[in-house]
């Protein structure tokens, strides 16, 4: 007699409120606002993520990012360039905030957090963008309805 297995629920119910922004008070800290639900708790969560800017542009180096978007908008109009390009780079800090809080999930996340400051999980977040770099820029394409780059590879 076959099972079926049902999908798997999210614990987590995670959506983007707004962000990136710059810190009102410290122009050198971006930010996201997410709204966090799990199903065990009675209500959701407004939850800022921060990142810092020098943090931030450090991650960027470390995937070659503007390098790499660059190549892969090459081909677009002058105006469209521009405007893909802003939109990637803004792509790129909502994934780098979205990464952080899922960081704080899985280090077991509490309903009173309120905020993810930018000195937080700092080092796991290098880390996790070291290891999910590739992952991320497709991610980047899909979002920009860009086609996936070929890898050129050696004959």
């Amino acid at each position: 007699m076959p099972t079926s297995s049902f999908p798997r629920i999210p614990a987590f119910r995670i959506t983007l409120f707004f962000g990136p922004e710059v810190h009102e008070t410290n122009p050198d800290i971006i930010y996201c606002v997410f709204n966090v639900k799990k199903r065990s708790w009675k209500g959701g969560i407004q939850l800022v993520v921060e990142i810092a800017q020098p943090h931030a542009s450090q991650l960027k180096r470390i995937l070659e990012l503007e390098t790499w978007l660059r190549n892969v908008l090459g081909h677009l109009s002058p105006v469209d360039y521009d405007e893909y390009f802003q939109r990637g780079q803004d792509l790129f800090l909502q994934y780098l905030c979205q990464e952080k809080l899922q960081l704080a999930i899985e280090g077991d996340l509490r309903q009173e957090t309120t905020l993810l400051s930018h000195d937080v999980l700092a080092q796991e977040l290098e880390d996790a963008i070291r290891q999910n770099g590739h992952a991320l820029k497709e991610d980047l394409l899909a979002e920009l309805d860009i086609p996936p780059v070929e890898e050129e590879q050696a004959p």
